[in-house]
């Protein structure tokens, strides 16, 4: 369902964008970093909707970076596809679940002004990268945060090689520096802050794209997927054979 809608083809990354799809910028909240990028197509009716969330190790990244934005906008918009890039507060200013909390109230603020901008909610996209996929995986699974910031059901996550899908099993072996900052030692914060440990019927659906060939992420969204379907989520795992840089960066390139 997700791979039809996101009309995944070809289509050229030199593409132009028009001027109508320069980004304008909305604060969603009173922190510095609660801001998002709304790029609209041209007349925009009933427009499908792509969110997104940048990646960064939780502590770094942007929603004006050329490579968060520049390739999905040449690509989704002359489809007709409204492009949202997000900021959440990052670390050491919120933690994963203050992102998460930031993610939702974003999506909240989207879902609240789409009528105006001429999308469509009920084909509306979660979207992040790395460290932005665990957060769209944790809001997508988190009933809880959802309620509290007011979002309402959307068409599915896609998840664009996740980290930390599972985080109890990534702390338990020899976790890089940045999961140590991301995740620290206490466990039932590991619990909170892991999407598999949430996972449970009435979840969107979710399409995890991973690298096969770098950082271990597919083993991880494959187990996160076996568990969805214990669940009665519906997870496709994707494997791509692009670096874990590429899948984001590629994404809208020919093939």
């Amino acid at each position: 369902m997700l791979k039809s809608l996101l009309l995944f083809g070809f289509f050229s990354l030199s593409a132009v964008i028009a001027s109508s799809q320069l980004p304008s910028s909305y604060s969603y909240g009173d922190g510095p970093r609660h801001q998002l990028d709304v790029y609209l197509p041209e007349k925009a009716q009933n427009a499908p909707v792509i969110v997104m969330l940048h990646g960064g190790a939780w502590q770094s990244g942007d929603k004006g970076g050329r490579r968060i934005w520049y390739p999905k906008v040449s690509h989704w918009g002359p489809r007709g596809y409204i492009f949202v890039s997000v900021n959440t507060r990052l670390l050491p200013e919120g933690d994963v679940v203050d992102q998460t909390r930031d993610l939702g109230r974003a999506l909240a603020f989207v879902q609240d002004n789409l009528a105006d901008w001429g999308g469509d909610p009920a084909r509306l996209i979660l979207m992040g990268h790395s460290s932005g996929a665990h957060v769209a995986a944790l809001l997508s699974t988190r009933e809880d945060l959802q309620l509290e910031a007011g979002v309402r059901p959307w068409a599915g996550s896609l998840l664009l090689d996740a980290a930390a899908l599972d985080v109890d099993f990534m702390m338990s072996g020899t976790p890089a520096n940045f999961m140590k900052k991301a995740f620290g030692d206490d466990l039932g914060f590991w619990a909170e802050a892991s999407p598999k440990f949430h996972l449970g019927g009435g979840d969107p659906d979710m399409l995890a794209v991973c690298s096969s060939f770098e950082w271990g992420t597919c083993p991880d969204a494959e187990r996160f997927a076996a568990t969805g379907a214990l669940e009665g989520v519906d997870i496709e795992v994707l494997p791509i054979p692009k670096s874990h840089g590429e899948v984001n960066n590629h994404l809208g390139w020919d093939a």
